[in-house]
């Protein structure tokens, strides 16, 4: 891991400095050895997200920058912010960096990929004409929403749209026993 040192800090962005040729890429995750205002040490993990010239970065910290100083080493990973994917992911939650904070233990490692990803190519994308149930009669009734697509729902205040979205997922919510789809 490259080392570099952090040379600004402002709220939750900081700058760092890297050796000639070795300035991370954007998106990259950058980890620095921090200790917290309570005293316990932690490792706080920043993403790249501008190149500013003079072998420097601007950073976005993803946790409190409280501890962070002038100064401090901050190492590059050499790889963006990643996150576990496949079966042992289903319905556990997960914090930015993938890791989990159900309280139900580690997660069975099947894989990881990157949070930032190129989108599937339009033609790659299967079409569907299947309809979902929403639960909701009138919806499945009148204006029933296509599986896989993209709806909206647009209305003056106070007809219902916030009631109609929470009943939409606390019917998705009992269909799927409980498990985000």
């Amino acid at each position: 891991m490259v080392e570099g040192k952090i040379v600004q800090v402002i709220g939750s962005t900081l700058d760092a400095e890297y050796p000639k040729g070795q300035l991370p890429e954007i998106y990259d995750a950058l980890k620095v050895d921090v200790v917290g205002v309570d005293g316990q040490k932690a490792v706080l993990t920043c993403e790249v997200q501008q190149h500013l010239g003079d072998n420097r970065v601007r950073a976005i910290s993803l946790g409190s920058t409280d501890g962070l100083v002038r100064g401090m080493p901050i190492h590059n990973t050499g790889a963006p912010v990643s996150v576990p994917v496949g079966e042992a992911t289903l319905g556990r939650v997960f914090n930015l960096l993938g890791e989990p904070i159900d309280k139900k233990g580690p997660i069975a490692q099947t894989g990881r990929l990157p949070i930032h990803r190129q989108a599937p190519e339009f033609k790659d994308l299967e079409p569907k004409t299947q309809i979902f149930e929403t639960g909701i009669k009138v919806v499945d009734l009148l204006a029933p929403y296509v599986k896989g697509g993209k709806t909206g729902l647009f209305g003056g205040a106070g007809v219902g749209k916030t009631v109609n979205m929470m009943e939409l997922i606390n019917n998705i919510a009992k269909a799927h026993s409980g498990l985000s789809v």
